[in-house]
Formats: C-alpha cells, sequence, structure tokens
C-alpha cells in the first residue's frame, strides 16, 4: 500500500468508517489494517488533532475516565502451536489507537483469554504514564477456596499486569448471597481486600454483578462501594413497576445505584455483540432514523445516555469495532427524545426474534463432553434470521437456506463441539450469568440440526 493510498484510506475512514467501506465490498487485508493504524500514529506524531472520546468525571478518583472503556475479553487472536492466542502486534496497536484517541480505561481478568489477557494490557499499557491510564482487574470468584489463594492471586495478577495497584478492583461476577458470604464474609477476603485499599494497591474496591435484584440490594446495603459494574443496555433494560425477568433486570439495578450515589461501570452495552447484529425487521426502524449510524452505536449512545454512568465497556476484538465505537464516543450526544422512542419501537419487533440471550462470555465453559456451547448459540443466532430463516418456524425455510446453514454449521464447528454431544448434564447451568437454560437450547438447536439435514438430505459430516 503506497503513502499516498494509505493517507486517502486514513482520511475516509475517519470521515466515513471502516463499516461503510466494508459494505461497499472492501475487505481488508492484515496488513491494510497495519498500514492504517500506522498511519494514525504518524499523524498523531506529527500533532494532528486526533479528536478523543467523550469523558465523565470519577469522584472516588477525582479523575476523568473516558466514557468508553476498552474490555480486553475479546481481543483479536490468532493460531499458534500452544493454540489460539491473542494476536499482541494487532492487539497492541488497537490499544494503542484507543490510547490516542483517548480512551483511558482498560478492563481485565483473571478468566480473559484463558489468562493471557492481563499479561498482554499490562505490556500494551507499561509505555504509558501509569497515571495516565486506568486499569481494572478483579478476584475470580468462580475458582476461590481459601484467603492464602485470594492473596496470591492479587499478587500474581499485579505482577501481569505489571503495575504495583489497580484503579478499580472488583470481586468478580457475583451471583448468589450464600456464596458470597462464605467466600468474602467468612473466609476474609472481602476484609483483606479493604486492607490492600488502605495500603493503597487498590485505589477504588467494587464488585461486578450477574445475581437477582435482592442479592444487589443486600450488596448496596452491606458496604460503602465505591462504585460497582452492572450489565445495562437497552434489551435488559425493565421500567420502574416492571417486574424483572432472567438478565432483564438492569432497570432495577440502575435505579438502586442512583439511590445509593454509587458510580456506575457498564458490561456488555451492545450485549456481547447482539444489539449490533438486530433482525432485519428491528434494524429497519432505526436505520431510517439513522440510516448511517451503525446499530452498535445505538447501543452505545443509550447507554451514555443515562447518568450515573462512568465508563462502558466495549470488548473490541476488530479494527472496525474500535473505529466505529471511538467515532461515535467522539461525537457523543445525548438520545433524544425521538431517538429514545424509535429504540422503543425496534424493541418491540426485536421481542418476537427467538434470538438466545448469549453474550458469548464463555463463563460456561469447559463443557465436560466438548460442545463448544458459545459457538453453538452464536451460530444459531447470527445465521438464522440474516440468512433468511425465521427461527420460530425454522421448518418454514427453503431447502437452500437449510443448507446455508447446515454448510455454516459444519464449518464452524469440529464434530466433537457440536450440539449433539450434549447430555443435559446441566454442569454450565449455575455458571451462566444471563441465566440460559443452556441444555434446554443445544438439545433444541441439535433437533433443529436434524430436521434440517432429514429435509435437504445433506449429512452434517
Amino acid at each position: 500500500m503506497s503513502k499516498e493510498v494509505s493517507r486517502r484510506t486514513f482520511l475516509k475512514i475517519l470521515g466515513g468508517g471502516l463499516a461503510g467501506m466494508a459494505a461497499g465490498g472492501a475487505v481488508w487485508k492484515r496488513h491494510e489494517i497495519m498500514a492504517f493504524l500506522d498511519a494514525d500514529k504518524a499523524a498523531a506524531d506529527a500533532g494532528q488533532d486526533m479528536g478523543r472520546v467523550a469523558t465523565r468525571y470519577y469522584a472516588p478518583l477525582g479523575k476523568d475516565l473516558s466514557l468508553l472503556g476498552f474490555g480486553c475479553m475479546r481481543l483479536p487472536t490468532k493460531f499458534s502451536a500452544q493454540g489460539r492466542v491473542i494476536d499482541t502486534e494487532l492487539g497492541e496497536k488497537m490499544i494503542d489507537f484507543a490510547y490516542r484517541h483517548g480512551i483511558n480505561y482498560f478492563d481485565t481478568a483473571w478468566f480473559y483469554h484463558d489468562g493471557q489477557s492481563e499479561g498482554f494490557i499490562g505490556q500494551a499499557l507499561k509505555k504509558y504514564p501509569r497515571d495516565s491510564v486506568f486499569l481494572a482487574d478483579k478476584m475470580p470468584t468462580p475458582i476461590l477456596e481459601s484467603l492464602d489463594q485470594a492473596k496470591e492471586i492479587f499478587q500474581t495478577q499485579l505482577d501481569r499486569c505489571q503495575v504495583t495497584y489497580f484503579d478499580n478492583y472488583m470481586l468478580h461476577s457475583l451471583t448468589s448471597r450464600d456464596e458470597f458470604e462464605r467466600l468474602y464474609i467468612q473466609n476474609g477476603i472481602l476484609e483483606y481486600l479493604r486492607q490492600e485499599k488502605s495500603r493503597g494497591r487498590i485505589r477504588c474496591l467494587g464488585f461486578s454483578f450477574h445475581g437477582d435484584v435482592p442479592f444487589f440490594q443486600y450488596l448496596m446495603d452491606l458496604y460503602p462501594w465505591d462504585f460497582c459494574m452492572i450489565q445495562l443496555n437497552y434489551a435488559d433494560w425493565n421500567d420502574l413497576g416492571e417486574a424483572p425477568s432472567g438478565s432483564r433486570q438492569a432497570g432495577d439495578l440502575y435505579r438502586k445505584c442512583r439511590e445509593k450515589n454509587v458510580p456506575i461501570f457498564v458490561m456488555e452495552p451492545v450485549k456481547g455483540g447482539n444489539l449490533a447484529d438486530l433482525p432485519a425487521s428491528s434494524a429497519a426502524i432505526l436505520k431510517e432514523l439513522h440510516p448511517d449510524a451503525s446499530l452498535a452505536s445505538w447501543a452505545l449512545r443509550w447507554v451514555g445516555s443515562k447518568d450515573g454512568v462512568i465508563t462502558m465497556n466495549s470488548g473490541m476484538s476488530n479494527l472496525e469495532q474500535v473505529l466505529d465505537n471511538v467515532r461515535t464516543m467522539s461525537g457523543f450526544s445525548p438520545l433524544s427524545p425521538a431517538e429514545e422512542r424509535a429504540i422503543q419501537r425496534s424493541m418491540g419487533k426485536n421481542a418476537d426474534s427467538m434470538a438466545i440471550p448469549c453474550t458469548y462470555c464463555r463463563y460456561c465453559d469447559p463443557c465436560p463432553y466438548g460442545v463448544d456451547i458459545a459457538t453453538v448459540f452464536q451460530l444459531y443466532n447470527r445465521f438464522g434470521e440474516p440468512a433468511g430463516i425465521d427461527m420460530a418456524h425454522p421448518d418454514r425455510a427453503d431447502d437452500a437456506k437449510k443448507r446455508q446453514f447446515l454448510t455454516r454449521y459444519q464449518n464452524n464447528l469440529e464434530r466433537t463441539q457440536r450440539a449433539s454431544q450434549c447430555t443435559a448434564c446441566n454442569t454450565c447451568l449455575p455458571r451462566c450469568p444471563q441465566h440460559i437454560p443452556i441444555s434446554k437450547n443445544i438439545r433444541a438447536i441439535d433437533d433443529m440440526v436434524q430436521q434440517f439435514s432429514r429435509d435437504t438430505g445433506k449429512v452434517v459430516i
């Protein structure tokens, strides 16, 4: 790619977006992505105003944090002799791009990328002044057994991240009061973390939450938390007086945070990508109002319009997502009443979708029988309706569409990873933050695959 082409491409993307180019048929090769990121760095080094994402004041630290945070859970990956690993070269360039454009909040965890995420982000950020970035990490609740183990984990996390303190530190994925009291109260782990805060190795102490509303109220009343992180998006919102149902309880959690004046950090603002890939009927309502705006931008702006939200984390796995999110949050404006109504109308259509509310977090892994649960659900959600299959009535699809679905299913899953391997052992159920009846859905998808195979005569090998 010549310098002139790189410059033209660079300017075109910043103005119109990589997503628009992709829609026009452009397919970016790795070296083109790298060239774009290098061009962006060169422009910044030359003193060009790069534009910066919006910020919110975070009282516990007395600092401005970027409204958009970089979640380090879905970083770009590649295959190696060790299996799938983080693509450190591309990933670090994406982190650098985010930093240049004002993102200063980075969120990692013990489990992310099978333990690779903490070391990656520590290496990526160490070139920057420590007080110019805000790093969040979490105590891995699901594997905790003792206070001594918690102490060892915390020190390991500091070492992996190459820091002497965490700006935000969380009790990760709290789901039940019994587990919380056993691990954090009776074992003394919460008191230990409070001591680490007194020592300065934790600046702000909070938790990430996946439990029910009564448990959340208990936590809010228990301790003066510096912040909390909740799943907040327009699909999971319940209005005042509307009973919570499954993950649809975000409204109750948000209102309780506001009552206690607890700063809110947000996970899954795009619901694991689901709100960036709406059914056609829902997407059409939003596109009618803003034809050039991505569906993800609607979700981010909805969250950013809520008072009390400090930072929303987006797990960005490719350059297109980074560019789109940075562009949305650099020119951030709260939703207008007309835009709010458009989302409400869109959700009315979306309610008819048969999508499984999976965010592909992989907390359900590993399946003892090898089922790749997240990929099975992703194929169902993303290749069903976009392929023209009405997932409420899959038997009505024509044979060509059924074969298309089967081909994608076969190509993306090894035989040992498919839904047919499920024994309904339900090991996965208590691990799911979304409280999805996983086994029931997996078996239903397998039934659909078998029915498609019988209908078309296509054998899934």
